[in-house]
């Protein structure tokens, strides 16, 4: 899979196929999505989307299929902590197609985890998923995050109380240091 780095003049130009697969893999996890206080909730899924993307750009990457380069995943950062001529800490959201889990999936993610560490100067990257997630955590740990906390009954998911874990990496490079 390839990186496609988004930023505003490639984003205004994409192409309506692929922002249509970024949108259905964000309705499949619209719960953890739209509950944003800084997104309208009144506003149509689609605007929504348009914005969360708009959002985090220059932070927004796509996963494109080598061969066809359809959209296959998508990864953005936000709640972005700044210290100094770094990035302290961001926090991470990465959905993948179904079709592609497993190794392509974690290959890309850890290409994309090395690409940020390079060149962005990133010192820790979290990631949060929902007690309960099986999958996400086995994806994070091949990553290389270690488990940092457990948040009891932090949210409401269907109208029941859900823990959160959180999970982080610190930048591997030498000159990550603060």
């Amino acid at each position: 899979m390839q990186i496609f780095t988004l930023n505003q003049k490639n984003f205004q130009n994409l192409d309506f196929t692929s922002f249509l697969a970024v949108f259905n893999l964000m309705i499949k996890n619209r719960h953890k999505l739209f509950d944003d206080e800084y997104l309208n909730a009144r506003k149509p899924y689609m605007e929504r989307i348009y914005e969360i993307i708009q959002i985090h750009i220059p932070y927004f990457w796509l996963f494109l299929d080598d061969k066809n380069r359809k959209v296959q995943g998508f990864c953005y950062l936000y709640d972005i902590i700044p210290a100094k001529n770094r990035i302290h800490t961001a926090s991470a959201s990465i959905c993948f197609d179904k079709a592609v889990f497993g190794k392509p999936a974690l290959n890309t993610a850890k290409k994309l985890l090395n690409q940020v560490f390079c060149t962005m100067n990133i010192y820790k990257i979290k990631a949060e998923c929902y007690f309960d997630n099986h999958y996400m955590p086995n994806f994070l740990t091949k990553l290389g995050f270690q488990r940092e906390a457990i948040l009891i009954n932090e949210t409401i998911v269907d109208n029941q109380p859900k823990s959160i874990e959180i999970w982080s990496i610190f930048n591997p490079f030498p000159d990550a240091q603060l």
